[in-house]
């Protein structure tokens, strides 16, 4: 099995190449392989039960009016997960987490699972507010008080986007791997949104975004002197004239939402921005946190992030139900991972990035109806869309004055064909890869980037750029390591046939990958032979390659052939 045929590869994108040989990390392409929780270095974990909302007099009966009995069981968790029977828990009011280290648990997303039926809306609840229709939710993850940044030290000398250290006034109260926000604000030149637009475009001039202020949410790896460096590369270029800082905030982290079925009681879509606000979860100023295994029906919103997030991932999320606004939203936001979700029903706008959202990740996602990739203006910027079902960018949202739709070098890549193109704003340093595109070819410098690839290789940019960072060490000639985002670990999977590489043997030329063994062709055309033992494969692979290497002594009449018995030699 380790040396059958390597899968069939596709045509390669000139920004990546086959496993990044043609990307750097200053490139149009950015690096989104820090998207998701933990930025992908550890699993989303299991954490011990240490509550149950049965014991706080939660019934579960479908009547009985269960809200106290949760908000008791939360203010009663301490650093693991208050456990939700399966059952349907009546809830009336926003449940609010507040702390770090609380994960709300049910027993299953289905039917007969853990149900949480919500039989009000906000408006309800608080009163009628137009923000109903794009904020707040029936779980609410955001600190107790209200977040005040707090400025910890000026940065003092320029940096280039795709740097990974500040030199700043003084690393007092900085520590190694804190979360702190590089925050940068307009100098009322216009020039801090040119720069979100690659000098494309202007941004936006509604009166919230005068002046226009970045939050980048770092996290800090080491410090020495008066040199920060960061855990991944800067997003933008940090200019004096935009009086960078290093500012520090309370967060909420390590919370999640897991295996639950969140269902609102079946009442008519009220209309876009006429919505009550029937609105699943929202995050603000949260860190390092996920909702795993959920199923949302009949939400007028279902996933809400705000200010000061990084960090979450997303996945196994169904959206079931009406019509609705905003199905998973991400506004403000750092780093989030959306991955495995399965969109049901009609949304206004079916995933949306907003509000200088950076580095969001949507992967591997399915749809009964078009995705409407929703870019909602002020400046969303390098954000990818990989492998997801048909779409559109039509339903795109935004007051106008937010400027253009989207910022410079989002990224939509390999999703299903016909591939669109965002016409309204794809000169802003747009990235659109994969098969079937609507318009031609258009491989620009600074502007747009339409590039046709044919089955296109690898088929899902995120996969293959965390496999290249975390997995770039453990590869040897013709295995190269693949990252698995569930364990947040490294396997081995053959390189693709023909690729180059070399056998550790001088004396031949033509090196490719095939069978999984790295071969060549000597000048008198010899065989294949199989790679050298010292080239990094491991015990088993190395006995097996010794085998084959003394059974092709003992034909070299014939050629070497595989455990197929299909020939090897040229």
């Amino acid at each position: 099995m380790l040396l059958a045929s390597a899968p069939a590869f596709g045509e390669m994108s000139k920004l990546w190449g086959a496993a990044g040989e043609a990307w750097t990390p200053t490139s149009r392409l950015p690096d989104y392989s820090h998207a998701g929780y933990h930025a992908g270095e550890a699993p989303l974990p299991e954490v011990p039960v240490v509550a149950n909302v049965t014991d706080f007099g939660a019934v579960g009966d479908g009547v009985t009016d269960d809200t106290d009995a949760f908000a008791a069981a939360i203010a009663a968790a301490k650093n693991g997960a208050v456990l939700i029977p399966a059952g349907r828990y009546v809830i009336t009011d926003v449940l609010r987490i507040s702390k770090s280290n609380v994960v709300l648990r049910g027993e299953s997303s289905g039917p007969d699972g853990t149900v949480l039926f919500i039989t009000k809306s906000l408006a309800d609840v608080y009163g009628p507010d137009p923000e109903w229709s794009w904020s707040g939710a029936f779980i609410d993850i955001r600190p107790a008080q209200e977040v005040i940044a707090t400025t910890a030290t000026a940065v003092m000398t320029a940096a280039s986007r795709g740097d990974t250290s500040l030199t700043v006034a003084s690393t007092a109260g900085l520590a190694e791997g804190q979360l702190v926000e590089l925050h940068q604000v307009d100098d009322g030149s216009g020039s801090l949104g040119r720069h979100l637009h690659n000098d494309q475009a202007e941004a936006g001039d509604c009166s919230y975004m005068v002046p226009l202020n970045l939050h980048s949410p770092v996290r800090i790896r080491s410090i020495n002197g008066g040199v920060v460096t960061l855990t991944q590369p800067l997003r933008t270029d940090v200019s004096l004239t935009w009086s960078p800082e290093l500012q520090t905030h309370e967060v909420v982290e390590e919370v999640g939402v897991e295996h639950l079925r969140i269902e609102f009681i079946q009442v008519p879509y009220a209309g876009h921005l006429k919505e009550p606000g029937y609105n699943a979860i929202t995050f603000f100023a949260v860190a390092d946190s996920w909702v795993r295994d959920v199923t949302i029906v009949d939400a007028d919103s279902g996933i809400f992030t705000g200010p000061y997030v990084k960090g979450l991932t997303f996945q196994d999320i169904a959206l079931q139900g009406r019509q609705g606004h905003h199905g998973i939203a991400l506004s403000y936001s750092a780093d989030v991972l959306v991955r495995n979700f399965n969109i049901a029903n009609t949304w206004m706008h079916s995933l949306t990035v907003s509000a200088r959202a950076s580095g969001n990740v949507f992967s591997r996602g399915t749809s009964a109806e078009l995705l409407v990739l929703d870019h909602h203006g002020d400046s969303p910027f390098e954000n990818l869309f990989t492998q997801l079902s048909a779409y559109t960018f039509v339903g795109s949202g935004g007051e106008e004055c937010t400027g253009p739709h989207g910022g410079a070098r989002n990224t939509y890549w390999n999703l299903a064909a016909p591939m669109d193109v965002p016409l309204l704003w794809g000169h802003v340093q747009s990235n659109v890869v994969g098969e079937g595109l609507i318009v031609s070819d258009a491989l620009t410098e600074d502007a747009q980037w339409y590039e046709t690839v044919s089955a296109l290789g690898p088929a899902n940019l995120y996969e293959a750029q965390t496999s290249r960072r975390f997995c770039q060490d453990v590869s040897n000639a013709c295995n190269l390591g693949v990252y698995e985002p569930e364990a947040a670990s490294c396997s081995q999977s053959p390189r693709p046939r023909g690729t180059a590489c070399d056998d550790g043997d001088p004396d031949t030329d033509g090196d490719a990958c095939s069978e999984g063994v790295c071969a060549g062709t000597s000048s008198s055309g010899c065989s294949y032979g199989p790679a050298a033992p010292w080239r990094g494969s491991s015990p088993l692979v190395l006995s097996l390659l010794l085998a084959i290497s003394a059974a092709a002594a003992s034909r070299r009449r014939g050629p070497l052939r595989s455990t197929r018995g299909i020939p090897v030699s040229a």
